[in-house]
């Protein structure tokens, strides 16, 4: 079983969207034997997704309802095949504390490819409903973007 963790600051927004979008295509393709999970660095155990990206989700299909934040799980990120961050901060400080990981640890706006500013997956806490629409899609592209090469490097 392949193993997907998704990271970003607080768990209730990007990484949730990641982790929804990551399984809903997955599913679509039927691939059961890769599984997506997400977490925060600065995340707290059991708080919903933001209204605004649970509704983003929903207009696309994608039922994220029923997640809740989970800080970061040692033991999880050990064992995982990739892990995947929105923002330079987030790689910094997994590095930091989880060093064993590195190899696997990738921002996922860049992957597979050289890491760069246009990588970078901003957080849309505090913003507009439209800037939660914006992440949305800018994630979804992305994981469009990468899902060749995962099904490539895990054939299944």
């Amino acid at each position: 079983m392949v193993s997907i963790v998704v990271v970003c600051t607080g768990n209730m927004c990007r990484s949730a969207m990641a982790e929804g979008i990551l399984k809903k295509r997955l599913s679509d393709l039927g691939r059961k034997d890769i599984l997506i999970s997400s977490m925060g660095i600065h995340g707290q155990d059991g708080n919903r997704a933001v209204d605004e990206v649970v509704k983003a989700c929903s207009d696309n299909e994608i039922d994220i309802s029923a997640h809740r934040s989970r800080a970061l799980v040692a033991g999880e990120l050990k064992e995982s095949d990739l892990i995947f961050v929105m923002e330079p901060v987030q790689k910094e400080f997994i590095s930091i504390f989880f060093p064993q990981v590195v190899d696997r640890l990738f921002l996922l706006g860049c992957w597979p490819g050289a890491e760069n500013k246009k990588g970078i997956i901003k957080d849309p806490i505090g913003g507009r409903k439209e800037d939660f629409r914006r992440s949305f899609r800018i994630i979804a592209d992305h994981i469009e973007r990468i899902l060749p090469f995962l099904l490539a490097r895990y054939p299944g």
